[in-house]
């Protein structure tokens, strides 16, 4: 009898990529399924924001984003292939503020993406429709202290990113917290 159960073909695995993607309050919460391909890379581009990811075991990722205008196309590419992907109709504009490192990792917002290579991710928070901060509170650390640090930053209503480079006081300042002020305009 059992013979006879493992000579039965499985049922065919589709393979057609699923795409749900909710707003609520001006964030984004995308979820991605291919299901032939797990652990496989996978870029999103969704106007200024570039993340990669990597998919998990059940070819799935979960990604939140900010609104941006319902113009705005986003794209999934994994595997040669480029998916576009629709944004719910009744989606609502939200804030954001958005940090492209150069060489080390600011820490000023949650990492968004996966550690595919050694650089460093780009840090994202979506502020719904709030206005989001006007300062970032950056901890002098032992790993950071009297290193250069050099990034890019884009809020929500920037024509473009903003160039920001900050020279770190000496190990000796370890442990202070610097403010560093966001500009709304």
């Amino acid at each position: 009898m059992l013979l006879a159960l493992c000579g039965v073909p499985a049922a065919a695995q589709s393979c057609d990529p699923m795409i749900e993607a909710d707003a609520e309050s001006g964030v984004l919460d995308l979820h991605l399924r291919f299901p032939c391909a797990p652990y496989a890379p996978l870029e999103i581009r969704y106007g200024p924001l570039h993340l990669s990811e990597e998919t998990g075991a059940q070819g799935a990722v979960r990604v939140s984003l900010p609104v941006l205008a319902l113009d705005v196309p986003m794209t999934a590419e994994i595997g040669g292939e480029t998916l576009e992907v629709g944004i719910p109709d009744d989606a609502e504009p939200g804030g954001f503020l958005w940090i492209v490192p150069e060489s080390l990792q600011p820490g000023l917002l949650p990492v968004a993406g996966f550690p595919i290579s050694a650089q460093p991710l780009p840090e994202l928070a979506a502020y719904g429709q709030g206005a989001g901060p006007d300062h970032l509170d950056l901890e002098v650390t032992q790993a950071n202290c009297g290193r250069k640090l050099s990034f890019a930053m884009l809020r929500s209503g920037w024509a473009a990113p903003r160039p920001v480079t900050l020279d770190l006081p000496g190990c000796d300042m370890a442990g202070t917290i610097l403010r560093l002020p966001v500009p709304a305009q």
